[in-house]
């Protein structure tokens, strides 16, 4: 006997074990495993320890399969017949504590998960549905539809075992889809509807029809409605704008137009001053 640990065959250390049960699809780290006149150690991920003075190296490693059936190098040898708790270990809790679970960096197609565990897992799961779960290969789910509301769950499998934690339920709302832009700051656009105080959601500041503006401001973010601010004034849709360029022959030549108009209309002033300036000289 060695620090109150007695030295005893494996008949006789079986008897001594704990929670002793047949069943090997849910085995702790530490746990024996027993077959008649022989024991091994479960070390976790379905690898047992075994050792004995008729096998050559002594020692080796060998898999244990869910119904307890004993092999290595996929040729199985033998069953075990139960494993148990030893009461000379103090086994760790079985079960991972989820401690933080939520989300942050939320789009209009992925999110990032954050989580804290008291104890090492060796594997995440999550779904999206409560039912359906996939293997987390990073912290952030890709490929979500915008503007969907989702419902979050995660499973941490302790290290060692088979056992998983799930998680309380996390509801998320993806943003809309950001606006796919064609015109630029100082582009000279024509209105075609309303413009709002706003970019986000904006009350009506007047209606336009065929207005010609300059773009003077854009606000492209996810949920944004009038990403185009113009002549400073108000924001508009992206459908309610065209490019000057892009309208007919018409318009062009009132623009002209109206740019002539208003240089002959400085010429006429300039004319008139440099005249009244001459008639006081005299």
């Amino acid at each position: 006997m060695a620090n109150n640990v007695p030295d005893v065959n494996a008949n006789r250390m079986i008897e001594l074990c704990e929670n002793i049960s047949y069943d090997f699809s849910n085995i702790e780290a530490g746990e024996i495993l027993y077959l008649d006149g022989h024991v091994g150690i479960y070390v976790g991920d379905r690898i047992v320890i075994e050792a004995t003075r008729a096998w050559d190296s002594k020692v080796l490693d060998s898999y244990v399969s869910t119904n307890g059936d004993r092999s290595k190098y996929n040729i199985k040898v033998y069953s075990w017949e139960k494993h148990g708790k030893l009461p000379y270990i103090k086994y760790n809790n079985a079960y991972a504590k989820i401690e933080k679970f939520d989300v942050y960096d939320i789009t209009s197609n992925t999110v990032s998960i954050m989580y804290e565990t008291d104890l090492p897992v060796s594997e995440v799961l999550y779904s999206l549905d409560s039912t359906n779960y996939k293997v987390l290969e990073s912290n952030v789910i890709t490929n979500l539809i915008p503007n969907k509301e989702y419902n979050l769950t995660i499973k941490v499998k302790r290290e060692y075992t088979n056992n998983y934690t799930e998680s309380n339920l996390v509801t998320f709302k993806t943003l809309d889809e950001p606006v796919s832009l064609t015109h630029n700051i100082g582009d000279l656009v024509i209105v075609k509807g309303n413009i709002y105080s706003d970019p986000v959601d904006g009350n009506v500041i007047n209606n336009e029809s065929n207005r010609v503006c300059k773009i003077t401001n854009i606000y492209n973010h996810y949920g944004v409605k009038y990403p185009y601010q113009i002549d400073g004034i108000g924001w508009v849709l992206e459908e309610s704008i065209d490019n000057v360029k892009k309208n007919s022959f018409i318009v062009n030549l009132i623009l002209k137009i109206i740019y002539l108009i208003f240089g002959i209309s400085l010429i006429i002033k300039i004319i008139k001053s440099i005249f009244w300036c001459f008639l006081t000289v005299i």
